[in-house]
This record gives structure tokens, sequence and C-alpha cells, in this order.
């Protein structure tokens, strides 16, 4: 009897520190058509995973769960492309956080929490709210056109414009206090993209950075922008680097210098990765005389890389140095999007480099430089 009281005891124990660790979130937001169906993403540095999934019913929503790690960063999307665009991003901790708002546009949403981060990130929402919606609705635009190359490159062009004012006003607040995840990423976007604001009031912003802030793998891709690099292209040497295999295992990339290596820049949420990938593991399977395929991941969460490795049976040698687009091979090789492909001959020189996947692509560019594989 004495047992089955412990027993109960600690079950009640273990309910009541979940309901503690657990959020409530919950949506009301008017203009928004029953039956709409909303997702909840764990983001981990820029890669999102869908968590949750809730259906709207009279413009309400609620989403809730036990949290692993605090405080966490989510964003709120909608599966309807054609109606709506955007993202609401949220940090979450236990406890309540209430979500209102009008419209298609998410960036128009309001957050309403007591979360440290999340008072840090409305701070530079909430001054540029305005901009975020008008490059929502551009965005919404230039989906609906996605087949008129012109007009959409038009789109894109004036959404440029509207971002660097809304970085300008962002940095403004940021140089007053940087010291917050929130504005790290924000400082992050404007040290790599934004050319009009000089690195000296950069330099100066990141100086006021306390060491928690400082010591971290943001810090380190905003500090790496301060670097002068050339970024090799083709006809240039290929740049060395170090990275490590799942099992921790180091590589220098010249280990694969006797034969042609392809450089398979890639992350586990790229959609165009996972459809290469059939390809990629027949030319591994075909060619692997004559080329060296490195898979070079750029997840930071080493959970997230294993998983996908297992998902997709990858056999072939894949390498990270753990720094994700932030630094380090990213930077050296000048990485902007996924998959990037560069080919490196025996002799250590780049002779071809490109971005994204279409069917038959990787055949048909190894096949202009290597001899032995056919279209």
């Amino acid at each position: 009897m004495k047992n089955a009281f412990i027993l109960c005891l600690l079950i009640s124990l273990m309910s009541c520190q979940k309901k503690r660790d657990s959020y409530v979130i919950t949506g009301n937001i008017e203009g928004i058509t029953d039956s709409t169906v909303i997702d909840l993403y764990l983001m981990m540095n820029d890669i999102g995973k869908r968590v949750d999934v809730d259906t709207i019913i009279n413009g309400n929503f609620k989403f809730s769960a036990a949290l692993e790690n605090k405080p966490a960063r989510m964003s709120l999307k909608m599966r309807d492309m054609e109606n709506y665009f955007g993202r609401c991003d949220l940090w979450v901790e236990e406890g309540n956080i209430e979500i209102t708002g009008k419209g298609r546009y998410l960036s128009s949403w309001i957050v309403h929490s007591e979360v440290k981060e999340q008072k840090a990130l409305n701070k530079l929402i909430n001054e540029t709210r305005d901009y975020r919606v008008m490059m929502d609705s551009l965005f919404l635009l230039r989906y609906i056109h996605r087949k008129d190359r012109k007009y959409s490159g038009q789109i894109l062009n004036t959404i440029d414009s509207i971002a660097r004012v809304q970085r300008k006003i962002e940095f403004e607040i940021i140089e007053d206090d940087p010291n917050s995840i929130s504005s790290m990423k924000a400082l992050y976007q404007i040290a790599k993209y934004d050319t009009s604001i000089s690195k000296d009031r950069i330099k100066k912003v990141f100086g006021k950075l306390n060491p928690e802030y400082k010591n971290s793998l943001l810090a380190e891709g905003i500090a790496s922008t301060f670097e002068e690099r050339i970024i090799p292209k083709i006809g240039d040497d290929m740049v060395n680097f170090t990275a490590y295999d799942t099992a921790g295992i180091k590589y220098l990339l010249t280990d694969f210098k006797d034969k042609f290596i392809l450089l398979d820049f890639w992350s586990y949420a790229c959609g165009p990765c996972i459809l290469a990938n059939p390809e990629t593991k027949e030319l591994h399977s075909k060619y692997s005389e004559l080329v060296t395929i490195v898979g070079v991941n750029m997840d930071t969460n080493e959970k997230q890389w294993k998983e996908a490795l297992k998902k997709d049976s990858i056999t072939w040698t894949n390498i990270s140095d753990g720094k994700g687009t932030y630094s380090g091979i990213s930077s050296d090789y000048g990485i902007r999007g996924f998959p990037t492909y560069i080919l490196i001959n025996p002799e250590g020189v780049i002779v071809d480099k490109w971005m994204g996947y279409w069917k038959g692509g990787l055949v048909q560019k190894l096949s202009n430089h290597i001899d032995g594989i056919k279209k």
C-alpha cells in the first residue's frame, strides 16, 4: 500500500512538473477563413522543424506542449500560400502566450508575452511592422506571378529596397542595446548583406556585446564579416579546410585530392537537396573511382544532421565544421544557398560551381569535365 502511495505521488509530481514546463499559445486572428491550416515550427538557427498543426476556426487556434529547451524560438506559418504569406516569430517559455491580429500577412500579428527575448524581438518588430507587411504583400504577389520572371524580378528589387530601410531602422535600435539573441540575429543579417551601413559602425555595436552573447556562433558569424575574404571562383585553387564526420573523425579537404572532388553543400530542410539524393547516390555508386563526393552539411544541430543521413540513406562521405552558414567553410566558399556544388579537379583547381538541382543536372555537369561520365 505504501509503495502504491509513493508511486502515485511521483506520478503526480511529474505531471505537475510537465505542466510547469509547458507552454500554451493561443491565437485570435480576424479575417481568416475557417478551416485554414496553421503550422508551428521549432526554429534551430534558421532551419525550422514542424512540431504541431492546428485548424483555425472562428479565427482561433491553440498549441500546447512541453519544452525541452528554453527559451525556444518558434514560428507560425500558414499552409495556404496563395492567400496568406509571411511568418509570425515568437520566443516561447513555459506559460501562456497570446497572439492577436487581423488579415493575411503574418508579420502584422502581435505576440503578447512576458518572455524576455520576445520583448527584445517586439522592440524591433513594432518599429518596422509596416515595412514587414509591405514585403509580405509583395512576396505573396511574387508567388502568385512566379511564372512571370520579369515581373517577379521587378517585385524582388522593390522588396530589397524596402528591406534596406527596415534594416536601417533596426540598426538604430540595436545600437542602443545589442544584447539579445533577436538583436544579434538582426545585426548578423545587416553585417552580412547590407553594405549601406559601415563596418566601423557595426564593429562599434559588436563591441557592446556582453560575454554570454560574444561567445556565441552568431557573434562568430558577425565577426567573420569583418574579415576581407577572396571567395574562390572557377579557375582558382581550392581552399583547404578541416571538418568532422558524425563519428568525430577529422578530415582535411586535401585528403580527397587524388581524384575529382564534388563538394555538395546541403541542409536537412532543403527540398532540392533531398530531391538530388537519388542522383547523387547513383553517381557515388557508378563513378566512385573517378570522383569523390563530399557532402558538407550546413546544419548546426548534429541530431538533425544524423537523422537526415539515416532517413535518406546517405552513404557517401559527409562532414561538417559545426558552424553552419555563419562562418568557417561556408564563408570561405561564399555559400549563399542550397544545394551548392563545387567541382575540383585532381590538381586542386575549381573547374565548376553552381547552385540548385534539376533532374539530370549532376551527371550533365560532371560529364563536361570528367572523361568516363556520360550524360
